[in-house]
């Protein structure tokens, strides 16, 4: 990738090329977002455009690496000292139930965005690995706060969890769903969170 300018100006036009290029993939596709289209909703020559990045693909991949940057900072701490937290203010459902908010969020605010970066990953290994590294993130935030309960084989744990809200959010969001978001993460959270509090119940 081409190295970032140190100027502010420069700055200011890379970042309104990136969100061009966010509203760009999402509203037209990934075909219909070239340079120069992505350039104009910027508002800045297509030159420029090519001074930030080599094509449209290293563009789609610091864009995915933001959207990897953005939920892992949103989702909340899940380390060893959060399982130490009061539970009555803590619980571990009202935990899963903010972590699948957040995913959810994070899939429903650019769906199509989404959809896009799932396409393409496929045609484009270097976007995979950055999609591959955002999954790992947060799946070891969850895999932090299985080893925190001590649980046995915490790894294959935290990959069950976090396919499950993966996938519950997925469907929901892309899918045909017969019930309201709100119910569906409520009814999600208590059922990621029954592994921990209702195993021996």
């Amino acid at each position: 990738m081409k190295t970032l300018p140190t100027q502010k100006r420069a700055l200011a036009k890379r970042a309104a090329l990136i969100q061009a290029g966010r509203e760009s993939f999402a509203n037209r596709g990934y075909e219909q977002s070239t340079a120069k289209v992505i350039a104009e909703d910027a508002a800045v020559a297509t030159g420029t455009f090519y001074q930030n990045f080599q094509n449209k693909d290293e563009l789609l991949r610091v864009i995915a690496q933001l959207k990897r940057d953005e939920i892992f900072h949103a989702v909340p701490g899940l380390e060893t000292k959060q399982s130490r937290l009061d539970p009555l203010e803590h619980s571990t459902e009202l935990l899963f139930r903010k972590v699948l908010e957040i995913v959810y969020h994070y899939h429903e605010s650019e769906a199509e965005l989404h959809q896009v970066l799932e396409q393409r990953r496929f045609i484009d290994p270097l976007l995979d690995e950055i999609l591959l590294k955002s999954e790992a993130v947060l799946e070891e935030k969850v895999l932090a706060y299985v080893k925190a309960h001590n649980k046995e084989n915490p790894e294959a744990v935290a990959y069950n969890l976090f396919a499950m809200a993966e996938g519950l959010v997925h469907r929901h969001v892309f899918g045909h769903p017969l019930s309201s978001k709100e119910d569906t993460l409520d009814l999600g959270a208590k059922m990621l969170a029954c592994y921990f509090e209702c195993e021996h119940r």
